[in-house]
């Protein structure tokens, strides 16, 4: 009986050691356009990384500036940024990207980081904004 206990507990820590175990963020580089609430003009604009993980979106700027953004409620896209103020995904941009609502302003993540693009994409972009829900506003995500 003795031998067996130790059998199984040395086959246990090998599967242990041959099956490890990591878990890894969707990470992409992309492109980012930072609009200040109500504005049509970014104040900020280029390189940046997105990182999608259990639900928690994670955006990091060029200029060091990252927002990270907790899964909140029952809605997919609802969101609590790092400060616990509420956050919405807004569709807007197709298979572009991806439009992110926070109570100060609005981040435009694009997928294509090709510096002859950035501007392809201002007409919606203007639309968006002017459509841009005040915060705590339940938003409906379409697509």
């Amino acid at each position: 009986m003795k031998s067996s206990n130790s059998f199984l507990a040395v086959a246990l820590a090998i599967a242990s050691l041959s099956f490890p175990v990591s878990v890894k963020a969707d990470t992409v580089n992309a492109r980012c356009d930072v609009f200040p609430k109500g504005e049509d003009r970014a104040t900020s604009s280029g390189p940046c990384t997105f990182s999608q993980r259990q639900g928690a979106v994670s955006i990091q700027l060029e200029n060091g500036r990252s927002y990270d953004l907790l899964p909140s409620g029952n809605r997919p896209g609802n969101y609590r940024d790092q400060n616990g103020d509420a956050a919405y995904r807004q569709s807007g941009l197709g298979d572009r990207g991806q439009i992110y609502r926070l109570a100060n302003e609005s981040i435009f993540v694009y997928w294509d980081t090709s510096a002859n693009r950035q501007n392809s994409g201002n007409r919606n972009r203007r639309a968006a904004a002017r459509r841009q829900p005040e915060a705590g506003t339940t938003v409906s995500i379409i697509g």
